[in-house]
């Protein structure tokens, strides 16, 4: 699968020089937290730098370019080319697991989601049949723009029907690890529904189980949520954690929210996060 990756990359590249379109776009978050009576401000923000371009040939090509609020590198920087072969993104990009995960992380703050890790190359294949989506990625044993990638192989296809679809991946690393994912969502009359599971297998083949449930339902410009996920390893939970939250828009990018995060394993895990959104 390396080998094909590379041969449509290296294809891509033969492309005419051509004029280029650029964006800037970006969020900021405020938030106060009080966690068991220790409280924290936090400010977290990045924007984001797109340039993009097409060849009178059909073949378009696209930088990603993130920056944290205080200049760093944010990670997720990418070259994109696409085309008749489907799309590539190149850099600091998704896993194929990556690309079809985290539906049930709706927080700004305080929900977890079930993360994976990223990857060199991802690979969108064109459209084979109307609703389903196929991705490959591959990572090499490091990358310059993220040091946490695993060497190795990863898959995944994502099939929409209606109003809901079903996600299914798999990351088989060099070190002999592998993540698999599974997941389906649904939504009707403002109420959204989605479900996940996130698998980890070490070496030894010791499984460690994600698994997460969230719920919103949107009324005007007020959502509210509840996420929960519980952690398991060898018949043992090591976490049990809910999130509850109510979001306010109020025009023009800005969010009010309201967030609430406690752990029945860990008695000192109870949070809650105030602030506000900004996105631009």
């Amino acid at each position: 699968m390396k080998k094909i990756i590379a041969a449509a990359v290296a294809s891509a590249f033969i492309v005419p020089a051509f004029a280029a379109d650029i964006s800037i776009s970006g969020d900021q978050e405020f938030s106060w937290q009080d966690n068991n009576g220790v409280t924290t401000a936090e400010l977290d923000g990045d924007f984001n730098i797109k340039v993009s371009a097409e060849a009178s040939n059909g073949i378009s090509v696209g930088a990603d370019i993130n920056v944290s609020e205080i200049a760093a590198d944010d990670g997720s920087a990418s070259l994109t080319i696409s085309g008749p072969f489907g799309k590539i993104d190149a850099g600091d990009t998704s896993s194929a697991l990556d690309a079809v995960d985290d539906v049930t992380d709706w927080g700004y703050e305080l929900t977890t989601g079930t993360g994976n890790e990223d990857a060199s190359v991802l690979w969108t294949l064109p459209t084979m049949m109307e609703g389903l989506t196929v991705n490959l990625s591959v990572s090499a044993d490091s990358t310059s723009a993220d040091s946490s990638t695993t060497a190795g192989n990863g898959y995944s296809v994502k099939y929409s029907f209606g109003d809901g679809d079903i996600r299914y991946g798999i990351n088989d690393n060099e070190d002999n690890t592998e993540q698999t994912y599974v997941a389906a969502t649904y939504s009707m009359a403002g109420i959204g529904f989605a479900i996940e599971q996130f698998t980890t297998t070490t070496a030894a083949g010791v499984d460690t189980d994600n698994d997460a449930m969230a719920v919103t339902y949107t009324t005007g410009d007020l959502t509210l949520a509840i996420e929960t996920i519980e952690t398991s390893s060898a018949g043992s939970t090591s976490a049990d954690i809910t999130t509850l939250g109510a979001h306010y828009s109020l025009g023009g990018g800005l969010t009010a929210f309201v967030e609430q995060k406690d752990d029945d394993e860990d008695s000192t895990a109870e949070t809650t996060a105030v602030g506000l959104a900004f996105s631009f």
